[in-house]
């Protein structure tokens, strides 16, 4: 948000975002008034009660965010895994109408709690430094090792077989359609977005968090509940720049393809040509580069990109 524009109307409805207050500055101090702030929060995720990991992220879609993560961590592989899910104590799958007359549990506060299908399935903490704060991806891994390890989608990987399906002109709409559905930003100019669309541009799902991988993780755990993985034929559309794990996440989830509003690493390169994903980066106005041309795009480049 440009310091000198007025905030959207606060709506106490939102978790994402707070009233805090400010002085704006054009030339000189402005007087104090109220404006919106994002929200981060810490959220503990537990596998059969027992901690698992800690996130810092902006509160809302937090059973979308702790099976997305659990899902890219290999804990789950599908709904079928998923025996029950709570989330402050309350079933966190349970339909509209069905909330609970009972008084909420101030200690299991920011806690969500998956009990998996399995009892025998072997769960594996992530070896992370401490808590994954929102900004954070591979660096939390203790070793490279660790982190080049890739847990590929429980469908056909990306790409293969080879379909060319996606409209070259497509891709540099993406960014425009995503920012326009982005409300908590639009109130606090302080947020990150990950939507998927089809082949025909239709927005099929969309999160806002403070946090780049959250953002993600929030998308493939919604499309978990829907069945809807993997998402082939669909493109991952960020709001902010690409990293090796966001590339990571996407493969897991068998998304062929990625577009970025900023730029994007050389290990996300790398690893985007080696799984056989469209990489494309500094999508805006309609114009991009490509990093990793996959094999999904129409009229695609002759011959591969250098690896």
């Amino acid at each position: 948000m440009n310091p000198t524009e007025n905030p959207s109307p606060a709506n106490s409805d939102c978790q994402g975002s707070t009233e805090s207050e400010i002085r704006r500055y054009d030339g000189g101090l402005g007087p104090q008034e109220a404006d919106q702030v994002v929200v981060e929060e810490p959220l503990e995720i537990r596998v059969n009660s027992e901690p698992f990991a800690t996130l810092l992220r902006t509160p809302g879609q937090d059973a979308d965010l702790a099976l997305g993560f659990l899902y890219a961590e290999g804990v789950i592989d599908c709904r079928k895994d998923i025996g029950a899910l709570s989330l402050c104590g309350e079933d966190a799958l349970a339909g509209p109408g069905s909330e609970s007359d009972a008084p909420a549990d101030d200690s299991l506060a920011n806690i969500v709690d998956l009990l998996t299908t399995d009892p025998q399935r072997k769960i594996t903490p992530p070896a992370r430094q401490g808590v994954a704060v929102s900004s954070c991806g591979v660096c939390g891994k203790r070793s490279i090792a660790e982190a080049m390890a890739l847990t590929p989608p429980p469908g056909p990987a990306p790409g293969s077989p080879p379909a060319r399906w996606l409209e070259p002109g497509l891709i540099g709409n993406l960014p425009d359609r995503l920012k326009s559905r982005q409300e908590i930003f639009k109130r606090t100019g302080a947020l990150h977005a990950a939507a998927v669309f089809n082949s025909q541009g239709k927005l099929l799902l969309l999160s806002e968090d403070i946090g780049r991988h959250n953002a993600v993780d929030k998308i493939i755990g919604a499309a978990l509940l829907e069945n809807m993985l993997p998402l082939g034929q669909c493109i991952l559309q960020v709001s902010g720049r690409v990293s090796f794990e966001i590339v990571q996440k996407a493969y897991r989830a068998g998304i062929p393809a990625i577009s970025a509003v900023s730029g994007v690493s050389n290990l996300s390169i790398s690893l985007a040509r080696s799984t056989g994903l469209l990489l494309a980066g500094f999508v805006r106005e309609g114009k991009y580069c490509l990093y990793s041309a996959g094999s999904c795009l129409l009229d695609g480049p002759p011959g591969k990109l250098e690896t």
